[in-house]
């Protein structure tokens, strides 16, 4: 008897143990498609909002982020940690109306992180955040690369 409750306190103990690590990747994992799924969201709810029908807004939406959106999304993420003038929704409306009008958006290009963000601002850039822009887009290009 008194093996059966040592084999059963031993079995509840790892299990114990074990359950909040497996918890924490399977969190990891499903966090980063949920953000990765958030922006393609994002933009059909944006198009959709203004007045465009659901399903084209999310077909405009997938063409628009075409198969790189893990990098599309990364690349996003540099913009806002790193030029802390900008919001995550000024983006997503720049981004909704360029898929709207299928335009590409470089964001490891440095003339065109120039142009979104005078776009979105609507005033001349100064030249801390041109100096920001320049590191945002060499930290894009790396990524593309890599």
């Amino acid at each position: 008897m008194d093996k059966r409750n040592i084999i059963s306190v031993t079995l509840l103990v790892s299990a114990l143990a074990f359950n909040p690590l497996v918890a924490t990747e399977l969190t990891t994992n499903t966090s980063s498609q949920r953000q990765i799924n958030s922006v393609s969201s994002s933009i059909t709810h944006i198009l959709h909002k203004r007045g465009i029908d659901e399903d084209m807004a999310k077909e405009i939406s997938e063409n628009f982020l075409d198969k790189e959106d893990e990098l599309f999304t990364a690349m996003i993420d540099n913009l806002l940690n790193e030029y802390s003038n900008l919001t995550k929704e000024e983006v997503l409306e720049y981004l909704s109306t360029a898929a709207l009008y299928r335009q590409r958006v470089d964001f490891d290009s440095y003339s065109h992180l120039i142009s979104m963000v005078s776009k979105i601002k609507g005033k001349a850039l100064t030249e801390q955040s041109l100096k920001q822009l320049s590191k945002i887009a060499k930290l894009n290009k790396e990524m593309y690369i890599a």
